[in-house]
């Protein structure tokens, strides 16, 4: 477990950035972040929420995440490229969080790096909370493996967010349950939903919680790879009582996409306001007057990008993937 004093957090930016009420964070602003972007947006509406995503590529996220070498001498996690037989390359290139960078993960091991957060209204309020990112694993199926575990006190207690059986309604899996052993034969995706949980452990805004990722082996030699992580995604938002959120405003395939998304709208209206905003906040594109049903995406790099789309009444946020 780390201590207080091993990650500090920038709370005089939280304080003088975020003026939280009970349904509104900040209307409109960008916040740049020492770790990374935190985006603040809205399309005309009351939409309040925060988003990050941490992709490796810039030591200064090490502002919330943590690999404990102070306690566990033999922490394993590594930052960088990944040089190893499987592990080639990350899904947003070049740097990604590894079992050790270049070497096999060794025998009787257990290792973990945590991700702290401050929670914002979409556990109080509740409505969104977001952990969503990507993974690759090549180990021993069944006896080496990975966790991902959230505390909702700061370290206290621990949720197994995979294999829970406490919370079968609070923990809302947008996709398949990752499995984070064996071998998954390439990064594969995970989504879930936490904002339930808010109201279980009266998780209150500016209140720590923590994201626990750990990697475990048994005594039986392998040789093989382990698991890494690459742009680990976080929200936090809640909308205004006066809006409304469609999630079947539109639907978009194929997913993962490589030159162009189909977009199929259930809108009564014949144009709406599209934006793509990739893992770090950066706006890619942009149509106030999108009356199309094709996105090219042959320009977008490899990574997860959220997509925005509104009519005069509706809004719906939808997350895809480009793999080229």
């Amino acid at each position: 477990m780390q201590s207080e004093n091993q990650i500090t957090y920038k709370t005089s930016i939280f304080d003088n950035t975020f003026h939280l009420t009970k349904f509104v964070i900040m209307k409109k602003g960008i916040l740049t972040l020492y770790l990374s972007f935190i985006a603040l947006f809205s399309f005309g509406q009351d939409l309040s929420f925060f988003e990050y995503s941490l992709n490796f590529e810039n030591s200064i996220f090490l502002e919330h995440l943590q690999i404990d070498t102070i306690s566990n001498k033999n922490n394993i996690w590594q930052i960088g490229p990944p040089q190893k037989s499987v592990f080639k390359k990350g899904f947003s290139i070049p740097n990604v969080i590894v079992t050790d960078t270049i070497n096999s993960y060794p025998i009787n091991n257990t290792s973990s790096f945590i991700i702290r957060n401050l929670a914002g209204v979409g556990f109080d309020f509740p409505h969104t909370v977001v952990l969503a990112g990507s993974y690759y694993v090549n180990s021993d199926t069944l006896s080496d493996y990975g966790t991902i575990e959230f505390s909702p006190d700061n370290g206290k207690t621990w949720i197994d967010l995979i294999n829970s059986t406490s919370y079968p309604n609070e923990i809302q899996w947008y996709t398949i349950k990752p499995v984070l052993t064996g071998n998954s034969n390439g990064w594969r995706n995970f989504n879930v939903n936490l904002a339930p949980l808010g109201p279980q452990f009266n998780i209150k805004v500016r209140d720590t919680v923590q994201y626990r990722f750990t990697f475990i082996s048994d005594g039986d030699q392998s040789n093989k790879d382990g698991l890494m992580f690459d742009d680990i995604h976080f929200e936090d938002w809640a909308e205004n009582v006066a809006e409304i959120k469609n999630d079947h405003l539109i639907s978009i395939y194929p997913n993962p996409t490589s030159n162009a998304l189909n977009i199929k709208s259930n809108s009564t209206e014949q144009k709406g306001t599209i934006r793509i905003m990739n893992c770090n906040g950066q706006l890619m594109q942009q149509d106030a007057n999108f009356s199309g049903n094709t996105l090219d995406t042959k320009a977008l790099p490899n990574g997860i990008y959220s997509l925005y789309y509104s009519d005069t009444n509706y809004f719906t946020i939808k997350r895809f993937v480009v793999q080229h």
